[in-house]
């Protein structure tokens, strides 16, 4: 059968509107899987509805010819029924049928006519199976088959279904009516369908990722640009020369738009950062609805910022469709509706490349002022004028903008910025500082290997040679790496360097960035980091755009969301916003998460999903690194999405992290991928990704507890496991790690936390009361520091417990109160995981003394395959996979001495509820 990634429910809508009697338009950009989808609804349609299915596809050629779609059609009914029924008609139609409709005028008289005949073949056929006429691109239908076939359908409502596919319902002629039929969106595949997609094919998630974002989620596009049907894979990312069969169809998509619609993105494609707001400025009065049209085309994607183009390649395209004198005047007339100086200095500049001393002096204070105000990428690009217009006696000045460009884009990741400026430095005479500062800005740019980015900073300390403020800025860089690579020690070492040489020089904002760095790498050791990061705060002056995710007044807040400090964390981010809005993106997505991970711990599930939704769109806008997305949006999925979702996104981060050596993001896709793993009932799977964090903080000396957070889930699937003693050797290494952190403060929430997962434990060995005792303990912190997820995890541990007792009327009081809690939370995952408990077709609860030997989900377990339910239904009732079940079954027949599931059904006869 055909195979459709990311499009499951699109097809149910579909298939449950045309059991109902309904019709359906399905809307999409071109390439976005419209076919591919009539192909499965064919195929439903023949094997499950037993249904004869009709097909036409319209054509742009054929939209002028006569009856060209019902030429198809007619020659797909029976030949016999057909036969009858126009013998039966006016000779004018039989000689028209006759004739294959070639070649035929269209009257009104014949119209009428043929609509009359086929009419009658579907109403004849019809009356012993339902018939599915499908439309492709019905947009370009010729009129006489669509009111042919419109007459038809129309009188034939509940036997005959249509469904139609378009580009959009505006392009749809007046003279074909579809609109009483259900209009449904076919809309570009999300990410994780299009990692589905790609990944499959052979790609790795990053190389995916930058496909997808490339191609506006379009997989016809998509496919071809990582070089899956027939054409060699296009390079993300770097300026690379389009395949030509890809350039000739965006130019075709582009050139079948009409007039005033080009023009508006030939405006937009010669703008820095096009927004509506500056197209209207420039005369484009209609700019809303074109760029309406152009994103329904597929051709662009609105952005956080500004509009994208899809995939970029195409502003190129667009540009080079007019000549060099229409492009300089055009240049000209947006110099004029231009907002700010340095955007009608980009366009003049543009407009005349000639070598110009004022201007490019110009272009520099203007880049120097952007870059100030936030605005990186324009900076970056002034920055690079200037360098292009100076003549030979700017000659230092020139340099000195090409490496002011690096270091201002890399920042923002502005990759082709950064070659473009690069290209140039390495052929200048730069200056020892200058080179380290060019050296320096390399890690900035998202993607870049560990190796790689060691190779920089060792060819960065030798040209520091014996400059003490370089060699400390070089060692800072090194430490924040060695931080990404989770070795906290050689990251204290580096900054112990750095700091010194920087308290000997005396720039109290270095040094404040030193300090800062250096509580990181205590803190995460397990040392007293506060004295640091208070001297940091106090020393440091006002952050540069780009930078505030290494800023002291960050690390503050962040050091109060491991600590708990909720409201705290949750106030300064928020302000933080407003800082980094137009500054770079880098800078945008890290805040984002921040706000996803309080909102997350703290139970604020819709804000989740929203900051996700906006990390993303910011992330794609700036070409940002994927697997840092990728996490921010699991961890909203873990608490207001889908666990499958969270888990198919953090086992591709794993994937991108381990490639580019980012072992700090590694630890947190491990970490997510635990959680929905051991929530959707794979215990074993979540106990080897949390062990592989387990064997990542030993190998680095990590000792703070509070970071990762991964101990209480460890225990929890050891439990789940039948591991006891080995749960119980990780919750005493978790108590020694929050001890020895405890003098620090900031250790309740983790506390409370690691309380329910030895709850989980202790009702595992059928120790109920202590299970109470702890569990007492978790619900109170856990209320008193704000973690409401928390406070819900402990009701439903604490609902267990109840069961274990058999007190079942409790158990199912205390999981509607954690239910409700979820509920109002918007937890969505978390509230349908409790429901399930709760439904009545559970297993009952039973007196029978076998159950106390099993922990409470082999019980439940045991139960259900007693009332005769199979391995699946137990997995879909319990929200967990089969292979789970399969597992848990074999550790309950080993403890009770089985062999099968026969013998434990004889032992187990389910008693009446309560």
């Amino acid at each position: 059968m055909t195979r459709v990634v990311g499009r499951s429910t699109l097809l149910g809508e579909v298939h449950d509107l045309l059991d109902a009697g309904e019709s359906v338009v399905l809307c999409g950009p071109p390439g976005s899987g419209r076919s591919a989808l009539l192909e499965l609804i064919e195929e439903n349609a023949r094997t499950r509805q037993r249904a004869e299915v009709l097909r036409s596809t319209g054509a742009p050629e054929e939209v002028a010819l006569p009856f060209a779609a019902l030429r198809d059609l007619l020659a797909q009914c029976p030949a016999e029924l057909l036969d009858e029924v126009v013998a039966a008609g006016p000779p004018h139609v039989r000689e028209a049928v006759d004739s294959g409709l070639v070649g035929v005028e269209s009257t009104d008289v014949l119209r009428s006519d043929l609509a009359a005949c086929f009419h009658a073949v579907l109403e004849r056929w019809t009356a012993d199976q339902p018939v599915l006429l499908l439309l492709d691109d019905v947009q370009w239908l010729d009129g006489d088959s669509s009111t042919v076939v419109g007459y038809a359908r129309r009188r034939l409502g509940g036997r005959v279904g249509v469904v139609a596919t378009v580009t959009s319902v505006g392009e749809v002629d007046a003279s074909i009516d579809i609109s009483d039929l259900h209009h449904l969106d076919v809309p570009p595949l999300d990410v994780v369908d299009m990692l589905d997609l790609l990944c499959d094919h052979g790609l790795t998630p990053d190389v995916a990722h930058r496909v997808h974002v490339e191609s506006g989620g379009i997989p016809s596009l998509a496919l071809a640009m990582a070089g899956l049907v027939g054409e060699r894979p296009v390079v993300l990312g770097v300026p690379t020369p389009l395949p030509a069969s890809i350039g000739r169809v965006l130019h075709e998509r582009f050139a079948a738009q009409p007039d005033e619609v080009r023009e508006t993105l030939l405006h937009a494609a010669l703008l820095s950062r096009p927004t509506l707001r500056e197209l209207e400025r420039a005369g484009r009065v209609g700019a809303a609805a074109d760029l309406r049209r152009a994103a329904q085309a597929g051709l662009v994607v609105p952005g956080e910022v500004a509009l994208r183009f899809t995939p970029s390649s195409l502003r190129q395209v667009v540009v080079d469709v007019v000549d060099v004198g229409t492009r300089t005047a055009l240049h000209r007339t947006l110099a004029d509706a231009a907002t700010t100086p340095g955007q009608r200095l980009r366009h003049l500049a543009l407009a005349d490349p000639r070598p110009d001393a004022d201007l490019a002096r110009d272009l520099g204070a203007a880049a120097a002022e952007s870059g100030r105000l936030g605005d990186r990428e324009l900076a970056a690009e002034l920055f690079l004028l200037a360098a292009d217009r100076a003549p030979l006696e700017l000659g230092a000045e020139r340099i000195e903008w090409l490496v002011s460009a690096i270091e201002t884009a890399a920042p923002g990741n502005h990759v082709d910025l950064v070659q473009r400026a690069l290209a140039d430095v390495l052929e200048s005479p730069t200056s020892p500082a200058q080179a380290v500062r060019v050296r320096l800005a390399i890690p900035e740019l998202a993607g870049n290997a560990v190796p790689l980015l060691d190779e920089v900073l060792t060819a960065a300390l030798a040209d520091a040679a014996d400059d003490d403020m370089l060699v400390a800025k070089v060692l800072l860089q090194r430490a924040r790496i060695a931080l990404m690579e989770s070795r906290p020690h050689a990251a204290h070492r580096a900054c112990e360097r750095a700091v010194a040489l920087l308290e000997a020089h005396g720039d109290d904002d270095e040094l404040a960035l030193g300090l800062t760095t250096l509580a990181v790498a205590r803190r995460w050791t397990g040392s007293d980091h506060q004295a640091c990061l208070r001297r940091a705060v106090e020393l440091a002056g006002p952050t540069p755009t780009g930078f505030l995710h290494t800023s002291p007044v960050y690390m503050q807040a962040r050091f109060a969301f491991y600590d708990d400090r909720l409201d705290e964390a949750w106030t300064t981010f928020l302000g933080m916003l407003a800082q980094v809005e137009r500054g770079a993106g880098t800078d945008h997505v890290h805040v984002l998460r921040c706000l996803v991970e309080v909102a997350a711990r703290t139970g604020r599930c819709r804000e989740a999903a929203e900051y996700a939704a906006r990390a993303t769109r910011i992330g794609e806008e700036f070409d940002l690194e994927a697997h840092t997305g990728w996490f921010i949006t699991a961890q909203a999925e873990l608490v207001s999405g889908d666990l499958a979702r969270a888990a198919t996104l953090a086992r591709r981060g794993v994937e991108a992290a381990s490639e580019r050596g980012d072992v700090r993001y590694l630890q947190r896709h491990l970490v997510v991928l635990g959680q929905a793993l051991l929530r959707s009932g794979d215990a074993q799977g979540a106990r080897d990704a949390l062990e592989r964090v387990r064997a990542v903080e030993r190998a680095g000396g990590f000792g703070d507890p509070t970071v990762n957070r991964w101990h209480a889930d460890l225990v929890a699937a050891l439990a789940a496991l039948g591991r006891l003693d080995e749960a119980a050797e990780v919750l005493t290494e978790a108590r020694y790690a929050v001890e020895r952190r405890a003098a620090h403060g900031g250790t309740a929430g983790v506390s409370a936390q690691l309380d329910r997962a030895e709850a989980e434990l202790l009702l595992a060995r059928g120790d109920l009361e202590g299970a109470e005792l702890v569990l007492d303990r978790a619900a109170k912190v856990a209320a008193d520091v704000g973690l409401q997820l928390d406070v819900g995890r402990v009701l439903v541990t604490r609902a267990h417990l109840e069961r274990r007792r058999r007190r079942v009327a409790a158990a199912r009081t205390t999981l509607q109160e954690a239910h409700d809690l979820f509920a109002g939370l918007h937890a969505t995952p978390w509230a349908e995981q409790v429901r399930a408990e709760l439904e009545p077709e559970r297993a009952p609860e039973t007196d029978d003394p076998l159950l106390e030997r099993l922990t409470d989900t082999e019980a439940r377990i045991a139960q259900a395959v007693a009332a005769g339910a199979s391995n699946r239904e137990i997995a879909e009732r319990a929200y967990v996979s089969i292979k789970t079940v399969e597992a848990t079954l074999t550790r309950i027949y080993r403890k009770l001495d089985l062999r099968s599931r026969t013998q434990l059904a004889t032992l187990l006869v389910p008693p009446s509820r309560e």
